[in-house]
């Protein structure tokens, strides 16, 4: 079975003492690598550029072993992302994000590029804007007719649509369709539905479709919302933070390979027993707390989570 991953893939240029450093990034370009590296069998829908930057691209998501199923390349620009970092590795973003290559795209060549034995379809982050919102529902009615299980990361970025309130609107309303959605504590708080993360996270998990809500909240660790129950995992002790970019993504990664190694139950997500559902959480934890003592977003193999679970023990 395989997982397939349609949004941003942009250049992070991280900025450290005046210099700006660039890396390969996006959030559901980082999501495809960390799949990869824990060898699922994931494709990456977005066209990437033709330009020098998408070629780099490229040949990263060839090289770290992710399926490009049409291969599909556009004359647009790569967006960029300028990244500047805070005193505890947090960033803050400035986006460029108009007449890029990624959304070059439309739904019906996303349909027609969906592998056929998909069971998880991943998406989120810039890939919901307001202008992408028409597409993405009409991927979303056709992944529905065809049982195939839909993953979403809220992951608002400040920015990323000059109509905030239609932005907010815009991901409050792909919900329903959502087996799985997840948030960081900022995500839910910016979507103004309480003033309190645990409570937007009641609320956005009430408008889901009986799924998994996982919600981050960087070092006080994460939560996984089921119809019956909440889990909650502390974060993993870090020696050394570097940077928390791509944290959420690999996060997520892992917390989907997880779930795809279990394999997924015939009466669905909601019949996952609890135990299960906390060794996903752990191995998220995990894998994310290998990625912020790495400059960027540096997703782990699996032999490097289990070796870490195993010396945390």
């Amino acid at each position: 079975m395989s997982i397939a991953v349609l949004g941003e893939a942009l250049i992070d240029l991280i900025e450290r003492d005046g210099v700006f450093h660039p890396l390969p990034g996006g959030s559901l370009y980082n999501v495809a690598i960390g799949l990869a590296r824990q060898d699922m069998n994931v494709s990456y829908l977005s066209p990437l550029s033709k330009d020098q930057l998408g070629t780099l691209l490229y040949d990263n998501l060839i090289a770290e072993g992710v399926n490009l199923p049409a291969g599909r390349r556009s004359e647009l620009p790569t967006s960029l992302s300028l990244i500047k970092l805070d005193s505890q590795g947090a960033p803050t973003y400035t986006l460029y994000r108009q007449g890029v290559a990624d959304k070059d795209t439309t739904s019906e060549q996303i349909i027609a590029d969906l592998p056929a034995d998909l069971q998880i379809f991943h998406t989120g982050s810039l890939a919901i804007t307001p202008s992408q919102l028409s597409r993405t529902f009409d991927i979303f009615e056709h992944l529905r007719r065809n049982n195939v299980l839909i993953s979403v990361d809220i992951n608002i970025r400040s920015g990323a649509s000059s109509d905030q309130q239609a932005y907010i609107a815009g991901v409050i309303s792909l919900l329903e369709y959502c087996d799985i959605v997840k948030a960081s504590d900022e995500d839910l708080l910016a979507l103004n539905l309480a003033e309190d993360p645990l409570r937007a996270g009641e609320i956005v998990h009430q408008k889901m479709n009986n799924g998994l809500l996982l919600l981050t909240e960087g070092k006080g660790g994460a939560w996984l919302f089921t119809q019956d129950q909440r889990v909650r995992r502390d974060s993993y002790p870090v020696d050394r933070l570097v940077d928390t970019v791509g944290a959420g993504d690999t996060f997520h990664s892992a917390f989907l390979t997880y779930l795809l190694r279990q394999g997924i139950p015939q009466g669905g997500l909601s019949n996952f027993d609890t135990a299960e559902l906390k060794s996903a959480l752990d191995y998220a934890c995990a894998a994310a707390a290998i990625n912020v003592s790495r400059t960027g977003c540096s997703p782990p193999t699996t032999a490097e989570i289990e070796k870490f679970i195993s010396d945390f023990r």
